[in-house]
């Protein structure tokens, strides 16, 4: 082999070497690019799985938010139902109130009205005092003279039952006899309960009938039982006590 053989074949050893290198070099980037690309997806992968468990876990609160959203909502039904119940408790307490205020209220004005009535009674009964603390001793005198005229009728009557003869007329006796007569305690009771104000017959015929046909019942009655009877108003019932009892 020549000089220039050899010097041809050197030069081609040469390029392939350097061809060899370069694609030595090649090669070394690309593993090195390939490693980074393996490392980026394995990076990628833990992120997705970060992003799945993420996710997971948010669905989980979710459903348990909507789980406890439900729960809620029948919370506030019932809370509803139960205030709508204690609203018509409390206006329902409210008329109760008011109906109480104007009984009340009522019994006051009656109240004040017996007061005066009380009053006036006590001012006539002060003002007639001497007229009670004399009559007994009236009474006392009128007793004298009955037990007196009694034997001189009865011995006028006496002295004419024994005369003869025409023209001998005897002047007829005046005799004081007591009469006792039954009464009813329906009847009475009926009679007082007509004398209260503002009592009809058909009223007073509904308390009679209704047990208290004894005027001493009505004394011992409440009038809180009296207004349970049809017809009978609270200040009626107060008119009936108080009358009943005087």
């Amino acid at each position: 082999m020549t000089d220039d053989e050899l010097k041809l074949a050197k030069e081609r050893l040469m390029k392939l070497w350097d061809a060899y290198e370069s694609l030595e070099k090649e090669m070394a980037a690309a593993m090195a690019r390939i490693r980074e690309l393996e490392e980026k997806e394995r990076d990628k992968e833990r992120t997705i799985s970060t992003l799945r468990e993420l996710v997971d876990a948010k669905d989980s609160e979710l459903r348990k938010l909507e789980v406890r959203g439900s729960s809620l909502d029948k919370e506030t039904s019932e809370c509803r139902m139960r205030l709508q119940e204690t609203s018509d408790l409390l206006n329902l307490e409210k008329n109760r109130y008011k109906k109480l205020y104007l009984l009340s209220r009522e019994l006051e004005i009656e109240v004040e009205r017996l007061n005066k009535e009380v009053e006036a009674r006590d001012r006539w009964y002060r003002d007639n005092l001497a007229f009670f603390e004399e009559l007994p001793q009236r009474l006392g005198k009128r007793l004298e003279m009955i037990s007196d005229r009694v034997p001189r009728e009865r011995l006028i009557r006496e002295q004419g039952d024994g005369m003869d003869g025409p023209g001998q007329t005897l002047a007829p006796s005046r005799r004081e006899e007591a009469t006792f007569e039954k009464i009813d305690p329906r009847d009475e009771t009926l009679r007082r309960l007509l004398e209260v104000p503002g009592m009809d017959e058909t009223k007073a015929r509904t308390i009679t009938e209704a047990g208290f046909s004894d005027i001493e019942k009505l004394k011992n009655v409440s009038p809180f039982e009296l207004v349970k009877l049809e017809g009978i108003t609270p200040t009626l019932a107060r008119k009936i006590a108080d009358h009943v009892k005087a």
